[in-house]
Parts: C-alpha cells; structure tokens; sequence
C-alpha cells in the first residue's frame, strides 16, 4: 500500500488532534482542504519530529517563520538512507525539498450541558485551518533538545 492511500487519514488525524480538548469528541460539521499545491523548492525547517498515525510516516511540528505563533506541518518523506524514526519526539533540523502544500479546515458546534439552574444551552463553535506542507528529507540533524508539549 502506498503512502498516498494514507493520506487524508493523515491529514485529517492532524487537524483531529489539533482540535482537541476535553469536549466531547465528534467529527467536524464540515472540513475542506485546498487542492495539493506543487512547489518542488529547496528547504531547512526545525520543529518536533513526530510518528504520524501509519506505519513509518512522520510529521513536523514547525512554527513559520514570519515571527507569528502559527504552526505549519510537515508531512515528511524520507529519501532513501534517511533515518527519521530514532530522532521522534526530539527537536530536529531537516533539508530537502518542499514537494507541495495543502490547507485543510474543519469547522463545527458542540452543545454542553447547562450549569446547574442556568436557562439556555451553551453552544461551542469551533473552526482550526491546518497548513501541511509535504517535506522530501535528504537530511535529518537532532537539535538536542526533546520536544516541549
């Protein structure tokens, strides 16, 4: 099986686990994702290297680099002889070539339960827009430090 096939389970994990809190879990009323754009340009990001859902398939957790908080994920794609499994869960810098980039949003409504003599029922809307970007690494250099959660 293909890592393509895998795809939007990945893609759609993130914008999941992004979305998390301790509310109760369902699944997003609605979710778009931008066509794959391609890029094919040169590349050296640092972020926490993480295990996607399927077998040998890793993310990037990185902050962009406008000096914003946004998070921009990596979709990572090993180039033969690239080890990525031992440095999960470390910060690392990789090089290689963004292949393409792809935003996917969610957006949705939970109700809650009313506190106890309140009128009315809460009602929780959520919406999270997540940038994943496919990596190609030709390189992978530990930073030393663990990933902070």
């Amino acid at each position: 099986m293909s890592c393509k096939s895998f795809e939007p389970i990945l893609i759609a994990s993130l914008v999941l686990g992004v979305c998390a809190c301790n509310r109760s879990q369902s699944a997003p009323e609605l979710q778009t994702q931008t066509p794959e754009q391609p890029l094919n340009r040169p590349a050296s990001v640092s972020g926490c290297l993480r295990s996607g859902l399927a077998d040998n398939t890793f993310v990037l957790m990185s902050r962009k680099t406008d000096g914003s908080a946004e998070i921009v994920t990596y979709q990572l794609l090993a180039a033969p002889g690239v080890e990525l499994r031992s440095f999960v869960g470390q910060e690392v810098d990789v090089t290689g070539t963004v292949e393409s980039d792809r935003t996917v949003a969610t957006s949705g409504r939970v109700e809650e339960q009313p506190a106890k003599g309140a009128a009315g029922t809460p009602v929780i809307e959520t919406t999270s827009e997540l940038e994943v970007r496919k990596l190609k690494v030709s390189a992978v250099k530990p930073s030393g430090n663990g990933c902070l959660e």
